[in-house]
């Protein structure tokens, strides 16, 4: 098993409000966090990083939370990173970002989502399976609602705190990605439980992947299987792939206007 993780600055910004990692614990376990800042809210590239510290502290702590625990786990990671802003004295709209997780209990795969991104699972037949997660209102809930509920209801009251999940599916890395179903809800957290078995890689994204442009946008079915089409898993696999692929959109003048971040896994086989 290893784990790896790249953040990458977006064309339309000055300074990088992603961030990522993806490492073993003391036990050889893998485990991935991300964290996208919201652009218009200010010091949310050290918010992002103090959310991901914080979860990946509970991670560490709590060794394999099972699917039930990981809402929880977000929202206390919120706070704890809420509770630091306020120490460094920023503002608690430093907190403004994402949070995406990725850890084995036993032998499930754990992955929660607290705002947007992406999640894609390759299988070991090279099969891949995606998730898209949302805001149609264009605000995402951010894990640190949770201890804000007059923020949260205000998103709730307007009807903006719903999202969309929509699944993605592909034969292989070279196959084009087609929805083949989409989930409405307004959990904070969106958590899925997978059997660990069948899957080589378990990929986050944030949603910077949806930001790719040419003449026009480029869609998510043509960036997300280049992307992990890792070819070796040996130490930065994620780092080579993402600049390997970078390379590649400069030769065919494509750029990303938002943040890129992405964390793996890779579960073996």
């Amino acid at each position: 098993m290893n784990a790896d993780s790249s953040f990458q600055i977006g064309s339309a910004h000055a300074v990088c409000q992603d961030y990522a990692v993806a490492r073993l614990c003391a036990r050889g376990r893998p485990y991935a966090v991300l964290s996208d800042g919201c652009s218009s809210s200010q010091d949310t590239d050290v918010g992002a990083r103090l959310l991901v510290k914080a979860a990946e502290r509970l991670l560490r702590e709590s060794g394999t939370p099972p699917a039930s625990e990981l809402a929880g786990l977000h929202a206390e990671a919120a706070r704890l990173a809420l509770t630091w802003a306020e120490t460094l004295g920023l503002a608690p709209q430093a907190v403004d970002a994402t949070l995406l997780t990725a850890h084995l209990d036993g032998d499930e795969l754990v992955v929660g989502c607290s705002g947007d991104g992406v999640v894609c699972l390759q299988a070991k037949d090279g099969a891949l399976d995606a998730y898209s997660i949302n805001y149609p209102s264009g605000y995402p809930v951010y894990p640190a609602y949770a201890h804000q509920p007059a923020r949260l209801r205000t998103l709730a009251e307007g009807g903006r705190a719903g999202k969309e999940v929509t699944r993605l599916r592909a034969s292989s890395v070279e196959g084009r990605l087609r929805p083949v179903g989409v989930s409405v809800g307004d959990e904070m957290t969106e958590v899925f439980a997978f059997d660990a078995a069948p899957y080589r890689f378990a990929a986050l994204f944030s949603d910077g992947v949806h930001s790719f442009l040419h003449a026009e946008e480029v869609s998510l079915e043509s960036v997300l299987p280049r992307l992990v089409s890792f070819r070796n898993t040996r130490g930065a696999f994620v780092g080579r792939r993402v600049q390997m692929f970078l390379k590649d959109c400069r030769r065919k003048g494509w750029r990303h206007a938002d943040d890129l971040s992405v964390a793996a896994l890779h579960l073996g086989g």
